[in-house]
């Protein structure tokens, strides 16, 4: 389902300080999303997360937004590939909860800062807030994999983990070079060191060379 339908969907106070929040992240390019979706997909959280902190608010959205336009990129380049020509059908990676941003051994190995397991933590609720949604609408989860695979793939669409948004299997990664020669392998690089760290900072969520890798694969 369209990520439009739960952003509407969402509790709104009148408080809010989605104009503000909306000129603050205008400053970062969002060069896969119109200005139509930007603006809803701002104004609907901010709307929605008036109980955080401005900077952590702005982080949560500015995530959300990094999220929605790795899903554009991967639409476009690589979900063909997963429905269609995947390896291990039926579930390919989404055989386990990788939608777990840190898990127990996460806290204990690389002692993650505060504001990184505040935004773990606020973006676990959002998860459990976008799947009840998916569900509520009449689809169904898998059994034994992933909590967050329905029969027709991911409930997720904005608030997929990093290690999820980020992963690409070793196919996917030879099909993308198969496709665009030496214009895929920034892409492919960015991609695989992301989804290979182990969170300890807000830095660790992201990163914005990765949008601007994928431009070739639009030209």
């Amino acid at each position: 389902m369209a990520p439009e339908a739960w952003l509407g969907d969402l509790s709104q106070n009148r408080l809010g300080a989605a104009d503000r929040d909306l000129a603050a992240l205008r400053e970062h390019a969002h060069p896969f999303l119109s200005e139509h979706d930007l603006v809803h997909h701002v104004t609907r959280l901010s709307g929605h997360l008036t109980g955080l902190s401005e900077d952590m608010r702005r982080r949560v959205i500015a995530y959300s937004l990094y999220v929605r336009q790795l899903d554009v990129i991967q639409a476009a380049t690589t979900r063909d590939i997963c429905r269609d020509d995947c390896q291990r059908p039926p579930v390919g990676c989404c055989n386990a909860n990788h939608f777990t941003i840190l898990s127990l051994s996460d806290l204990m190995v690389s002692s993650p800062s505060p504001a990184a397991m505040q935004l773990s933590h606020v973006i676990d609720g959002l998860q459990r807030q976008e799947t009840a949604y998916e569900l509520r609408h009449g689809r169904t989860i898998t059994s034994h994999h992933c909590d967050c695979l329905a029969e027709d793939g991911c409930t997720l669409r904005l608030f997929k983990s990093p290690r999820c948004v980020h992963y690409l299997c070793a196919e996917i990664q030879d099909r993308l070079l198969l496709k665009f020669g030496p214009d895929a392998a920034p892409f492919l690089a960015a991609m695989r060191r992301v989804a290979s760290l182990t969170i300890t900072v807000t830095a660790d969520f992201t990163d914005a060379a990765i949008l601007t890798s994928a431009r070739p694969f639009f030209d």
